[in-house]
């Protein structure tokens, strides 16, 4: 079963749209757990299986892994071990590079670390992407416009009469790629209708909703393709919904609320 497969199956089992960030800070963590790594798999346990009935999708930002140094890999390997198989995992890593180490990049994310999708730079060409698209069971997702305020330094440049983020997707969409679709943050508003204008079917992950007070209507409704997909990702807003005992239970009231006014947006659209 390839990633769209798998994705689909589990909006359709769960009638969700919801994308899951475990963005796990050790720093964070409720205050009756340490401060250690082991810490930060019980508390993603939990998480997971408070939740593994709301959502369509958990996201996996490698950074708070790779932060904790060697024993960060195995903790990032054991959570998506964790994810039940017919929930689809997408990698949050934004990798990109030479054709060369993109391959080594591909390799880590989709056989070492068992991930069925993962999030790319499109800085160095579409060359850089090839070696993602080329494992055809999995996925990736180009970040054509980002979610910080950052995005505005470079992606909104004008080139001629476009925006640089246009030519980057026009660029990826004729390519041809089938197993690619496209990051755009829920903070961009209405410019999530541009690329969809452009991108046709392409699926669309999209991050910035909570903490980052993205919009979710024009994200959903912008957003979702003929197939009824899009990945709209809540992160720190759900995980860290209570700092005390009941954070598993906060965080799954959360996720339903999310998932409910996602699934209301759809309704009116």
């Amino acid at each position: 079963m390839n990633f769209k497969e798998k994705l689909l199956r589990a909006i359709s089992k769960n009638n969700s749209l919801l994308c899951l960030g475990l963005d796990t800070d050790i720093e964070k963590l409720p205050s009756h757990l340490s401060k250690t790594p082991e810490s930060v798999i019980d508390f993603n346990r939990s998480i997971i299986e408070a939740t593994s009935d709301i959502v369509c999708a958990y996201k996996v930002n490698s950074a708070f892994y790779e932060s904790m140094g060697a024993v960060g890999f195995e903790i990032l390997k054991s959570t998506i071990e964790i994810i039940p198989d017919w929930i689809p995992v997408v990698l949050d890593s934004k990798r990109s590079d030479i054709a060369s180490s993109a391959r080594m990049y591909a390799k880590a994310a989709f056989v070492e670390i068992g991930a069925d999708a993962i999030t790319v730079n499109p800085y160095f060409g579409v060359e850089a992407i090839e070696p993602f698209v080329e494992f055809k069971n999995k996925f990736t997702f180009v970040t054509i416009l980002s979610s910080n305020p950052g995005a505005f330094d470079f992606q909104y440049l004008k080139c001629g009469d476009k925006f640089l983020f246009q030519i980057i997707a026009e660029k990826f969409i004729s390519a041809g790629f089938e197993n690619l679709g496209f990051v755009v943050g829920a903070t961009r508003g209405t410019d999530i209708k541009i690329v969809r204008e452009l991108s046709g079917e392409k699926l669309f992950l999209i991050p910035g909703i909570g903490a980052q007070a993205g919009e979710i209507e024009s994200a959903v409704r912008y957003g979702i393709n003929d197939e009824k997909a899009v990945l709209i990702n809540v992160s720190r807003a759900i995980i860290y919904a209570s700092s005390s005992t009941d954070f598993a239970e906060r965080a799954r009231e959360k996720a339903v609320e999310y998932k409910e006014k996602i699934n209301k947006i759809i309704e009116q659209i």
